[in-house]
């Protein structure tokens, strides 16, 4: 997932994007409310980390600017050092869906983000019922198998696999696969998506010879298409 995280405090800041890149998410750090309501202009974000005090305000009031400004339905994880329990039922009633008191503790922390995801349905894609048994992917060690052999694939090139394979034959173009892998939206110029693609098509061996072929669409985007192997006769004499 791809979580902003609001902290002002840049050793708690780095305690919190060690824990998430560890468990493979994309992070966007935010010392001030201003920096986070900007970049969620920009971004699409999945999840939002936000601690309580803030230079330029309350957290409680980003809280509720989300929800009520913005209209944003995803998970709210809200962090505080206070314990009190008037500050967790109103935390909860401005719209956070949890709420951790600090200091976090790392393995909590990290059950915390994944069971409020996995509520939220950002799990990853299932594949398409069309994709050929030669494909085989374990979403619980977020691996890939082709003809029986085990792919090594980096986090990024995983959710992009299971994209595709989840969207056979539907046209994806660049901006949306930015926006639903890499978390950015708008027009933005980039080779990125290409160079992954490219890679991912050589990796997985996406040329038909699986029965599926990755293919590129001029100046729109990818396809993952079903290639209907045609049966070699032999010829007797």
């Amino acid at each position: 997932m791809h979580i902003g995280v609001l902290e002002d405090d840049l050793d708690q800041q780095a305690f919190i994007e060690q824990c998430l890149l560890s468990a493979d998410h994309d992070v966007s750090l935010f010392g001030r409310a201003s920096e986070l309501r900007r970049a969620t202009q920009e971004k699409r974000f999945d999840f939002f980390i936000i601690d309580w005090r803030l230079p330029d305000g309350c957290g409680m009031d980003m809280v509720g600017h989300l929800r009520q400004n913005d209209g944003w339905r995803g998970p709210i994880l809200f962090i505080t050092a206070s314990q009190d329990e008037d500050d967790v039922v109103k935390a909860l009633e401005q719209g956070a869906d949890d709420f951790l008191a600090k200091p976090l503790r790392p393995k909590e922390f990290l059950a915390r983000i994944a069971a409020l995801g996995r509520r939220a349905g950002y799990d990853t894609p299932r594949p398409s019922a069309t994709c050929p048994s030669d494909f085989e992917i374990n979403n619980e060690e977020h691996a890939i198998s082709v003809a029986g052999k085990s792919v090594e694939l980096t986090e990024r090139e995983y959710r992009l696999a299971t994209l595709f394979f989840s969207k056979i034959g539907e046209l994806l173009t660049r901006a949306h696969i930015l926006e639903l892998v890499w978390g950015i939206k708008g027009n933005v110029s980039t080779r990125t998506v290409d160079t992954h693609v490219s890679r991912l098509r050589r990796k997985l061996e996406l040329d038909g010879r699986h029965g599926l072929r990755l293919r590129s669409i001029y100046q729109s985007g990818y396809r993952m298409e079903v290639c209907h192997m045609v049966p070699v006769e032999r010829v007797v004499n």
